[in-house]
């Protein structure tokens, strides 16, 4: 797989110094971007935000031209035309921090629905408003979750409130109104502004205790757009398509998933 990394295109790994903080700590940032055959959605917005945690953080970076590179590297991997997830990663290490740019094949779900396990750990942080490198527990809480046979993970604080998912921001409904999660310990999601823009949507906290009385749940990120959640737990919900299609739309830049 070609990368592109210090200003150039290369195939095989990154290096990292051992030393640094990135290869220490896993110390840096990413974003991860819907190529979907013909545009890069939304790469404004995913700069936007990567590049915010950064100056939050005062941390030295160097910008590029990240479409004309994306599109560059879709192509020297044999991906234009053709679905690609695309991240970009700034991993701190020296002086200035440099983006790694990378791209794979994607394969969209229109039809996907969502599965969800209550996550049984905590990981509660304000750092979990940023997308950071240090992605240890909601990796493992995927994992334990896929194993368990289900499709992700959902995630409480410590007073059993929903924050999200390890892979995607949640909505809930009730009686024909949305509601988005209410709280400072979750990430600023791309596809629920997008999702805003679309739908009447009210934040509040959401109880796990709550989500028996339910109508609808959603599931929300950048590759799927706005899906069905078909359970939580035991709980199970009804599957509402019609809210799904046109923020899915607005997201992915296509209908379905």
């Amino acid at each position: 797989m070609t990368h592109f990394y210090n200003n150039r295109y290369a195939k095989g790994g990154v290096p990292l110094e051992t030393y640094s903080p990135a290869f220490r700590f896993g110390t840096g940032f990413f974003e991860t971007l819907l190529y979907n055959g013909k545009r890069l959605m939304h790469c404004d917005r995913h700069v936007g935000r990567i590049h915010a945690s950064l100056d939050h953080f005062c941390i030295p970076y160097e910008s590029v031209p990240f479409e004309e590179v994306c599109f560059l590297l879709l192509e020297k991997n044999g991906l234009t035309g053709s679905p690609a997830r695309v991240n970009i990663f700034y991993p701190v290490a020296g002086e200035v921090t440099r983006p790694v740019v990378t791209a794979a094949a994607y394969t969209p779900d229109p039809e996907r629905t969502y599965r969800l396990n209550v996550c049984p750990d905590r990981h509660v942080s304000t750092l979990n408003v940023h997308k950071t490198m240090a992605y240890m527990f909601f990796n493992q809480a995927h994992a334990q979750a896929v194993a368990q046979g289900f499709d992700d993970a959902l995630l409480l604080d410590f007073s059993d409130e929903v924050l999200e998912t390890t892979t995607a921001s949640l909505l809930f409904s009730k009686d024909g109104q949305l509601y988005e999660t209410d709280t400072p310990y979750k990430l600023p999601s791309l596809a629920l502004e997008i999702a805003r823009e679309h739908l009447d949507i009210e934040p509040r906290p959401v109880a796990l205790a709550e989500l028996s009385v339910m109508d609808h749940a959603y599931a929300l990120n950048s590759l799927v757009g706005m899906r069905p959640v078909r359970r939580i737990g035991h709980v199970e919900y009804a599957l509402d398509e019609q809210s799904c299609g046109g923020v899915t739309a607005a997201v992915c830049g296509r209908t379905g998933g």
